[in-house]
């Protein structure tokens, strides 16, 4: 059942546009935090998981590894309206990788595509 669950959500990510890494860019920069904070990076995707690092606010050149939930553009419509928008409401969670070093997990949400 978890699996689903972690499957629909990864769905909704891919039908938003929003979570979707498969085919993505190959670096990605930090968005949406301030001059004087820095993105947390954690143990494991969520805020219930303790912070090991951190990013800059102005970082750049990050890759991702894996990212949850993970689904498949196929199960995402499969899904009922209703599943694929609960789906839609998880945050994503990736793996990054920063100056070649694995890192942790950030949410997705404050990561885009580094264009340069």
């Amino acid at each position: 059942m978890r699996r689903l669950v972690l499957s629909a959500i990864a769905a909704a990510a891919l039908a938003s546009g929003a979570h979707a890494t498969a085919d993505g860019p190959d670096a990605w920069r930090v968005v949406g935090v301030s001059p004087s904070d820095v993105l947390n990076v954690r143990v494991g995707p969520g805020t219930g998981y303790f912070v090991i690092s951190a990013l800059p606010h102005n970082a750049r050149g990050i890759q991702l590894g894996t990212c949850v939930p993970t689904v498949t553009r196929e199960q995402y419509f499969a899904l009922s309206p209703a599943a694929q928008q609960r789906l839609n409401g998880y945050a994503a969670w990736c793996v990054v990788i920063y100056e070649g070093q694995p890192l942790g997990w950030v949410n997705r949400r404050f990561l885009t595509e580094d264009g340069g």
